[in-house]
Formats: structure tokens, C-alpha cells, sequence
């Protein structure tokens, strides 16, 4: 209730104070060498005159700019140039003064600026297009384990515990994504304790998020109506889902009670994902090897999944190299270890598809139909030979199923 009241509060005086200090762009972009001009302006102006005001800039090695400016006709435009590559840096008016006066008449929250010097436009050009494709390889890489299960109408070969994990992983992610973006005050509670910061979450995480929760859900839903021989969900796996659920609820009853902030609740949520992330492979990886085959599971989710971990790397690297900044890596090891962890496994199920069980041998019927490019020769005479049988309508020699 306290925090409520102090945000509540927070959130009126900013609306109804007077002489706030602005600056409407928040995130500029500047090639080294070059300049760019912002405009700091007073919003809500009194009646009072403050042309004569003095505002005081901060300073850094990275830009060049006056630490002193004049407010003429309520506005100030201040050029900036743009020395060594940086990301992030702030720009902001730390104090003010009016005719010598000792008190600040303005509200300084918002006038502040984040400035990003890059070397290349056109390296900036290239990380905005490997975002959008690992984007696209991450959201489309449900959709060939959804098509497999559709075409052979079973479900045999899919791990079950690495499907439920992903289902309370996306789930919980969805939920975060779904707060941190839209969600006041856990935008306000987050704006106070990191101030000056861009936004955690954007449209694009939202989408990613939700969309991955139903895939899994259609993906679940499948297992449901298709055949799925003997599999079921390991009591293992049900043990750590109901202590991930645990945790989570645990989180709920303590924000409830004032324990610990709705931001604490949902970063919560982001640890539930971060730990199904590192244990969800294992079930599928083991499943392969038990069965010495990966028919059933869908090397084009994998194919994607690798393609986009690979990319969101490399979009890392990009940006290091354009801002000459690395503190990516070693400033948040979570988000690099879990697309490493990912990567990893995604190697091991290429190599146990392409290398270890490439021509594994499935007798079922429900698979026939499925693209087979390359049949073994005696499986193909077998069947060559049955069709000219008026005996027999099918074969009963194994099909051979690549995925």
C-alpha cells in the first residue's frame, strides 16, 4: 500500500508541477565525428519569466558539448559532438540557477538525453537486420515440429518433459514480457530503482513471448488427439514443474502480503525461464539417444533454434564492435550463457540426426507418407515388390522416416 501511494503520488506531481525541463528525444544515435543538436525546453511554464536561467550539463570523455547553457524564449538548443564510441551515454541537466538565486526554480527529472556514438551506419544497418531475422528464425521455429505431428498424426519421438518445461518457461516469459510492457506501476517501480534507462521490454519481446506460450500450447494440444504410444511426462519433470510453480506462487502470496515489490514478483518470473532453459534439452537429448533415433523430432525446429541463438550472438558482437563497448558479455552472463546453453544442445541434436542416428529404421505405419528423399534400396524393392501384390494393400517391411 505504501509503494501504491508514493507511485500515485509520483504520478500526479508530474502531471500537475509547473517549469519542467525537457528534452524530447531520448535516445539519439550519432556517428563518430559528427554532430547532433538537442533541444532542452521548459513544459508547463508559469507565468514567471526564466530566460535569464542557467542550466548546468553533465560531462563525459566520449561527447563534447557546453557545460553551461542560457534558456532563451523558454528553450535551449545545445550541439553535441560526437569523439569516441559509447553506448548509453547520458546527457542531463544536474542543476540551475536563476540571477545567482541558490534554489533551481525548474524540475530537472526529465531533462536528460541517452546518446549512442556508432563507427558504421551501415554496421548499424546490418544489427537491425540480424535482429529482425533471428527474430523471425526464433518465432518460426515451432512451426516444423507442429507440421511434423500434423503429417504423421503422432506425437511419438517428442519428449514430453521437454514440452512441458517449454510450456511453463514460455509461460512465465510471457507473463514478464507481458507486465514489464504494459504494466504502470511495475514501469514506474522500475523507472525510480534504474533511472535514466531504456526500456527493459519492447512490442517485439511481447509478441515473441506469447506467441511461443501458444505454439506449445497447439504442440500440447497435439499430443492430446495424435498417437503417442506409451510416452508420458516423468515424475522428475513433474517434481521440478510443481517446485517452478511453487516458487512462482511463493512469489505471488509475498507480493500480496508487501513482502516484496510487483518488479521483485516479476523478475521472478524471469527465473523460472532462465531455469527451465538450462534443464529442458536434457529429457529430449536423452529420449534420442535411449531410442537411437530422432524420428519424431523435427531437425527443423532445431535447424531455426541454432540459427537464431547463432544470430542473436552475432548481434552482440556487432554492437560491441560499433560502440566499442563489451560489457554485454561479462555485465550480463545470464542472457550469453542461456543462448551458449541453447546453442550447445542444438549441436547435439544435429549430430545425433545428421551423424549418429541418420538412417534409423521406424516400423510403423501411421509414418507412411512422410517425405522419405533418400529410402534405403531393400526397403524400396520390399515395397516395389508388395505393390504388385493383390494379397496385401501395405507393406510390412520398416519405413524408413527422415524428419
Amino acid at each position: 500500500m505504501i509503494a501504491t501511494a508514493i507511485l500515485l503520488i509520483l504520478s500526479i506531481s508530474s502531471v500537475f508541477s509547473v517549469n519542467n525541463l525537457v528534452v524530447k528525444e531520448k535516445e539519439i544515435e550519432i556517428l563518430q565525428g559528427e554532430q547532433a543538436v538537442v533541444q532542452f525546453q521548459i513544459r508547463n511554464h508559469s507565468s514567471v519569466p526564466l530566460n535569464k536561467t542557467l542550466i548546468f550539463l553533465s560531462q563525459t570523455p566520449y561527447l563534447t558539448h557546453p557545460e553551461v547553457i542560457l534558456l532563451d524564449a523558454w528553450t535551449s538548443n545545445v550541439t553535441i559532438q560526437a569523439e569516441l564510441p559509447v553506448a548509453g551515454a547520458i546527457v542531463e541537466a544536474l542543476n540551475c540557477t536563476e540571477d545567482g538565486a541558490l534554489v533551481c526554480p525548474l524540475d530537472l527529472k526529465e531533462a536528460y538525453t541517452r546518446v549512442t556514438v556508432i563507427r558504421s551506419h551501415w554496421l548499424a544497418a546490418l544489427i537491425q537486420i540480424v535482429g529482425w531475422t533471428y527474430f523471425a528464425a526464433w518465432s518460426v521455429s515451432f512451426y516444423p515440429q507442429i507440421y511434423l505431428n500434423f503429417k504423421r498424426k503422432s506425437v511419438v519421438g517428442l519428449n514430453f518433459d521437454f514440452l512441458s518445461l517449454n510450456l511453463v518457461g514460455f509461460g512465465a516469459y510471457a507473463i514478464f514480457n507481458l507486465l514489464m510492457y504494459s504494466n504502470s506501476h511495475v514501469k514506474q517501480i522500475y523507472a525510480i530503482e534504474n533511472p535514466r534507462s531504456p526500456p527493459p521490454v519492447l512490442l517485439n519481446d511481447v509478441v515473441f513471448a506469447v506467441h511461443a506460450f501458444l505454439a506449445c500450447l497447439v504442440t500440447i494440444l497435439q499430443c492430446v488427439f495424435y498417437e503417442r504410444d506409451n510416452q508420458s511426462v516423468s515424475s522428475k519433470c513433474i517434481a521440478l514443474i510443481i517446485a517452478l510453480l511453487s516458487f512462482g506462487f511463493l512469489s505471488v502470496v509475498a507480493t500480496v502480503l508487501n513482502k516484496i515489490s510487483i518488479l521483485a514478483f516479476v523478475t521472478s518470473l524471469s527465473y523460472i525461464k532462465m531455469a527451465v532453459t538450462c534443464c529442458k534439452y536434457f529429457p529430449q537429448a536423452y529420449f534420442n539417444y535411449s531410442r537411437r533415433s530422432t524420428v519424431g523430432w523435427s531437425i527443423g525446429n532445431i535447424l531455426l533454434d541454432f540459427t537464431g541463438g547463432s544470430l542473436d550472438i552475432l548481434q552482440m558482437v556487432l554492437q560491441a564492435i560499433n560502440v566499442d563497448d563489451w560489457s554485454a558479455f561479462y555485465a550480463n552472463p545470464v542472457k550469453f550463457g542461456l543462448g551458449f546453453v541453447s546453442i550447445f544442445f542444438d549441436i547435439i541434436f544435429m549430430i545425433q540426426h545428421y551423424v549418429l542416428y541418420p538412417d534409423a529404421q521406424v516400423p510403423h505405419n501411421t509414418y507412411h507418407g512422410v517425405d522419405n528423399p533418400e529410402p534405403d534400396p531393400i526397403v524400396r524393392d520390399a515395397e516395389q515388390q508388395g505393390s504388385g501384390d493383390t494379397d496385401s494393400m501395405e507393406s510390412t517391411d520398416p519405413i524408413i522416416v527422415h524428419d
